[in-house]
Order: C-alpha cells, then structure tokens, then sequence
C-alpha cells in the first residue's frame, strides 16, 4: 500500500537518525522526496540509496537555520515535482550543558537550528500549501520538552517552543486544511544516542538508564518514529491538527 503516492515531502535532518529512517519509510509508500541536511557525505548516501531504489529523490544540503537553505529546498521541490504536501521538520541538535556554563552563542545557535528553523520552513511552504487546498506539516518535538534532566537547559526549552509553534501553526490554518502536528519521541536507536553509549562504554552502560526512564525498556528505532509520521503525513490522519504524539515507549506516563 503506498499511503504518500504522488505526494511530494521535504525531509530536514534526512542524513541519519529518525530522519533517515522516516525518508526511507516515505520512499517506500511512494514519496517524491526532497531531503535536506547539513552533512553532505550522508545526505549523498542516502539519496543515493534511495534513488538506486527506484525513488524520486533530491538532496539540499545546508544549514537549515539559514532562510537561503529553506528557500533552496521549497525551490527545488517546486521546480522538480511541482508541489508541495509534507514538510517533517526534523532537524535538531542537542548540546548538553549546566545552564550557568551555556555560552550566549551555543544558546543561540540551539534556538536556530531547533525552532528558528522550523518557523522559516513553515513561513516558506504555507503560501504554496494553501493554493493547493491542503498539507501536512510535521515537527519533531521531544518527550523532553515537558520531562526533562539537569544539563539540557536549551535543548528542552527549544522542544518546548516547538509544541506551541505547532499548536499555534495548526489552529492558525485548520479551516483551510493545512494540517500541523509534533512528534514527541523518547530514546532512539540514533547515531546520537549511539555514540552517547560510547562515551558511556558501551550500550549495556546505557540500557540501565533507558530501563529506568522508558517502561518499553529499549529505545525505539528510527523506522518506528517514522510510521509515527507517515500517519500523521498520510490523508489517513485528515482529522488530526494540533496533536503532540508521544512516541516514547511509556516514558512520558512514567513516574
């Protein structure tokens, strides 16, 4: 069954982790895909995948908290496919560090990439959304934005401005069937979080904490956030705007 057949999506954060995951999920329902990321090795990896596999694909590579990068990537997807239906905002970085010890700049630059970004994505794609009669706009929030833990100062208060720029995008444009929704995700089987068990000494130095904070006990894969966004990106979430879905293993009904 192909639930995104002829729809065009832009991707940002698609060169690994849960954007990845979710770019190639997209592809095999039968999304034209524009992909954006700042790291250009990977973003050519997996446009090559993906376009080896029969999928019409293109990368944009660029810093997403720039607007010439959003502005290149909505360019592309109308000047290669036509439209655009599904923007899943995904792009995030997560530095940690005691609030006292957080640089003016490092600051700065968490608000960019995590919410400046989405809100230049989402002011360069509605005009085009609302000509065609409808869209889907999803945004990746956290289960931190609301659960949090010393050291992610920034990163949970950028999770948290995502939840109301959602909000505020979906009761701003519901009438006019353009749709907007946040994901919040618990652990994830990323790169991130991968190279966090390194630092830790291993995976197995990291499960104890997983156990301890997500009921499921294991972090989720990237492919399991995704079928998260391709329903509510698919014509089968049509009722659904405003939403923040939780897709943390129990984390966030935890105590």
């Amino acid at each position: 069954m192909s639930r995104l057949q002829d729809k065009v999506c832009i991707i940002t954060g698609a060169a690994s982790g849960i954007g990845r995951g979710t770019a190639e999920l997209f592809a095999e329902h039968g999304a034209a895909l524009v992909l954006v990321d700042r790291n250009e090795p990977g973003l050519n990896e997996v446009c090559a995948l993906l376009s080896g596999q029969g999928a019409p694909v293109v990368g944009v590579c660029g810093d997403v908290s720039q607007a010439a990068t959003i502005q290149r990537a909505v360019a592309t997807a109308l000047e290669r496919f036509g439209r655009i239906d599904v923007v899943f905002n995904n792009a995030g970085i997560m530095p940690h560090g005691d609030l006292m010890a957080v640089s003016e700049e490092t600051w700065d630059e968490v608000m960019a990439v995590n919410v400046k970004a989405m809100f230049l994505m989402c002011q360069a794609v509605i005009p085009h959304m609302l000509k065609q009669g409808r869209g889907s706009i999803i945004n990746t929030s956290s289960v931190m934005a609301t659960l949090t833990e010393p050291g992610y100062d920034a990163y949970t208060t950028s999770k948290a401005a995502i939840i109301g720029l959602t909000k505020s995008i979906a009761v701003t444009y519901a009438e006019q069937n353009v749709r907007c929704n946040c994901i919040c995700p618990g652990w994830v089987d990323t790169p991130l979080n991968r190279a966090l068990a390194e630092e830790m000494g291993g995976v197995d130095k990291l499960y104890p904490i997983i156990k301890k904070q997500q009921p499921s006990g294991r972090m989720a894969s990237t492919r399991e956030i995704g079928y998260v966004v391709l329903f509510l990106a698919s014509d089968e979430a049509s009722a659904v705007t405003g939403s923040v879905v939780y897709a943390d293993g129990g984390c966030s009904a935890s105590i």
